[in-house]
């Protein structure tokens, strides 16, 4: 696979949340799924000084951004996330399902796919276990709750 041409994905990919964010900021936790038929991407970033991280989804709610250039935003980092899996698969690689990528604002970053299937697992379960699981966040639903403890069940 062309190096140079995932280098300038996961640039874009980067540059569009960084963009993103309306406020200094010190690390990042992005997450992109492509399955067959269905994409999405969210992302939770740590203001500059603070341990108590911001979904991307609130960004909104909290800061003066409208909701058209925020969904601009978004649609811009969904299409980045898909041209990475076409890369991935018109070069004969394995078709990852989701991915995390973690990066810092000095530009040091990580990136972990994951090629599960991930058709009989609720979206919700997942979402809720790559929090605790990247985040530390604990699900204040019940229902998170009981899909957290189903995960940590298959742990032990």
């Amino acid at each position: 696979m062309n190096e140079e041409q995932l280098d300038r994905l996961y640039k874009h990919i980067a540059e569009v949340v960084v963009e993103t964010i309306p406020e200094e900021w010190s690390k990042v936790y992005l997450y992109g799924e492509v399955v067959e038929g269905s994409q999405t991407a969210y992302f939770y970033y740590y203001p500059e000084g603070s341990n108590k991280p911001i979904n991307s989804h609130e960004i909104t709610e909290l800061f003066p951004v409208s909701e058209r250039e925020f969904t601009e935003k978004w649609h811009r980092l969904v299409d980045f996330i898909q041209e990475l899996w076409r890369a991935f698969k018109d070069n004969g690689q394995d078709s990852w399902s989701n991915f995390t990528m973690i990066f810092d604002k000095t530009g040091k970053f990580n990136i972990d796919f994951n090629y599960n299937d991930l058709s009989n697992i609720d979206p919700h379960m997942r979402k809720t276990i790559w929090k605790y699981k990247h985040l530390g966040i604990m699900p204040k639903s019940n229902s998170g709750k009981k899909h957290l403890e189903e995960y940590l069940s298959t742990l032990e």
